[in-house]
């Protein structure tokens, strides 16, 4: 796990100064691989690496690597876990090999199969291969975004890096903030892939190749998971395929040169993840957060599955309270009102200083289960049609803080069906209290609407695409990236083994969940491992915010509206912002403070990276 930034020439040559700048790039992403940094240059490209040793720790493995046999250079983000299996292969077709790394075998492979490779690649990762000879540049992103790339394609330059503070460096013109995205952010908590928080700025997308030869740029994708389609298979054979492949996915990902741990909270996904490995790997070690906080704590329930299995347990306690860990976080990436982002980073922080690799449980509801929504579609059929949505839009004006019992989920979709459900967003019925001016997006029920059509024989799954091509890359993977990153530690999601993906999004609901249970074939492996029925639900890597915005995180938002900053860099309503504020003070309600911490992420975020000031977030 590594970071990667790097300059592409169209035309004319590279510069003394764009060296230079991606020098001081390196630097300020340096936390994503801090065990070594160089970079490599010629006339054509300046490429540069961070470096996280994982696989093969000699500094042979260093990158930027080349092979001037073959007139190779790559740079390269993640992790191939079936780079054993491919090493053999290419040494069977004449292939030779200095180093003991996934790197080389990922610049061999390429050399030997072009970008049909990617077809062969289990993993995650972000790379970038220059042919020195033809001068041809190759691109490609991992299949569901685990790995990121942000870029700027100018006229006659090509700038990219893993991380947004390291891009901002080397691109020489200033950036100006998309106000969409804002809209976007403080609508759903995260960013829409589709664009970024600068209007210059794209995110590389994910299942993605791009080729760049003479300044000419073309794109490729080269997997789709599956879409509406479906297999017959019964629960029983798809438990015994599901079990079977994740023990295999979970053994390969235990391979490293340094420790690997696990994450463990009380849901179903890590616990199954960390049973699994126990097996594989007896000494496993599971990490379990505690944050003292009865609403939040999972210790109790992770606990008592870790004895049971006989598990070695660390338990590690965090302070979720402090807005110093929200700035240092937003300083290098684009904002993220995503909670979990804080404890996520506290946990690998504090047990970075042994442990490079952990194992997490990421992916498996929306893999395997699309948190119970395929189960309410089947459950509470829509029978109301246009009218339903109708009815939906008077409740959410009369009802603007979302409390109208007609908004729940299971009604949304009773009266709508999924275009009900899609409508949701934080700002119903506040948009105007939030922003001077625009209009709602909602790109999450656009994403529905486009995907509808693959669904049709089959609408109930509709949502595990929407999943998969929405929340998921843009908040959970890209959360776990700047968070892990931040602390020096790779973090690795077995559910995201694409082979995995493809077995359960082709296998019906009747097989996923026969009974009407929500993830009833991992549910039911749990089952199996513990010995005992899972209880209660996951509580998942959060912290009260919603409390901490009543009192003095409150404060801290009051100040910085008042400065005036955010009514003019973000459009934000500072008078009607803070009316919401009283609202929450005079009654919580947990809509509102999500809307509230996400200005506060804005806030934060404007001044700690699009301003580069310092902030006083002293709480008295």
């Amino acid at each position: 796990m590594c970071g990667i930034v790097g300059i592409v020439k169209k035309s004319a040559s590279t510069s003394l100064s764009e060296k230079d700048s991606l020098e001081l790039a390196l630097s300020l992403q340096s936390h994503r691989g801090p065990d070594a940094s160089s970079l490599w240059s010629d006339q054509r490209v300046v490429l540069g690496h961070n470096r996280l040793s994982i696989i093969d720790l000699s500094t042979s493995a260093n990158q930027p690597f080349h092979r001037d046999d073959l007139g190779l250079v790559v740079i390269f983000n993640g992790e191939i876990y079936n780079y054993l299996i491919l090493r053999e292969e290419l040494q069977a077709k004449g292939a030779s090999f200095t180093t003991q790394s996934d790197t080389e075998v990922l610049l061999l492979a390429y050399h030997f199969y072009g970008k049909d490779f990617l077809k062969k690649l289990v993993g995650m990762f972000a790379f970038l291969i220059y042919n020195k000879n033809s001068g041809e540049v190759f691109i490609a992103r991992d299949r569901f975004g685990e790995k990121p790339i942000f870029f700027i394609d100018s006229e006659d330059t090509f700038y990219f890096a893993s991380e947004l503070r390291a891009l901002k460096q080397i691109y020489p013109k200033t950036l100006t903030i998309n106000q969409e995205a804002v809209i976007d952010l403080m609508e759903q908590m995260y960013i829409d892939s589709s664009h970024t928080i600068y209007e210059e700025v794209l995110v590389f997308p994910p299942s993605t190749y791009l080729e760049i030869q003479s300044g000419h740029l073309n794109w490729e994708t080269y997997y789709e998971f599956p879409k509406g389609q479906e297999n017959e298979i019964s629960f029983e054979n798809l438990k015994v395929q599901a079990n079977d492949l994740l023990t295999e996915i979970i053994s390969k990902q235990l391979h490293a040169d340094v420790p690997v741990a696990t994450f463990l909270s009380s849901g179903i996904d890590s616990s199954l993840v960390t049973a699994i490995a126990k097996e594989i790997k007896s000494d496993i070690v599971a990490i379990t957060m505690s944050t003292g906080d009865p609403s939040t704590d999972e210790v109790g329930q992770a606990s008592t599955f870790a004895k049971k299995l006989e598990i070695k347990q660390e338990v590690v306690t965090i302070n979720t309270g402090s807005l110093g860990v929200l700035a240092k976080l937003l300083k290098n990436i684009q904002p993220l009102a995503d909670a979990s982002l804080i404890p996520t980073h506290l946990v690998t922080n504090q047990v970075s200083s042994h442990t490079k690799v952990m194992l997490s449980g990421d992916a498996g509801d929306e893999v395997f289960g699309s948190y119970r929504k395929p189960i309410l579609y089947k459950e509470h059929p829509s029978n109301f049609g246009v009218f339903g949505k109708f009815l939906i839009d008077v409740a959410q004006k009369i009802s603007p803080n979302g409390s109208s019992k007609y908004l729940s989920d299971m009604n949304r979709i009773r009266l709508a069906g999924w275009d009900g459900f899609y409508t949701k967003t934080n700002l119903n019925g506040l948009f105007n209290q939030v922003f001077l001016s625009g209009k709602p997006l909602n790109l999450v029920y656009q994403k529905a609407q486009e995907l509808k059509p693959n669904y049709k024989e089959n609408l109930e799954k509709l949502s595990f695409g929407v999943d998969m091509l929405t929340r998921l890359p843009s908040d959970f993977l890209f959360k776990v990236d700047a968070a892990s990153m931040a602390s020096s530690l790779e973090v690795r999601a077995p559910f995201l083994d694409h082979r995995l993906v493809d077995l359960s999004f082709k296998s019906p609901i009747s097989a996923l969940m026969p009974s009407g249970i929500d993830k009833e074939v991992t549910r039911s492996l749990y089952r199996d491992y513990a010995g005992y029925e899972h209880q209660g639900s996951k509580k998942g890597f959060s912290f009260p915010y919603s409390d901490y915005l009543y009192g003095e995180w409150g404060n801290i938002l009051e100040r910085f509206l008042n400065e005036g900053l955010s009514q003019s860099y973000l459009n934000f309503n500072s008078e009607g912002i803070q009316s919401i504020l009283k609202s929450h003070r005079i009654k919580p309600q947990q809509k509102l403070a999500r809307v509230l911490f996400g200005v506060l992420v804005m806030e934060i975020w404007l001044r700690v990276f699009h301003l580069d000031i310092e902030v006083d977030l002293d709480i008295n």
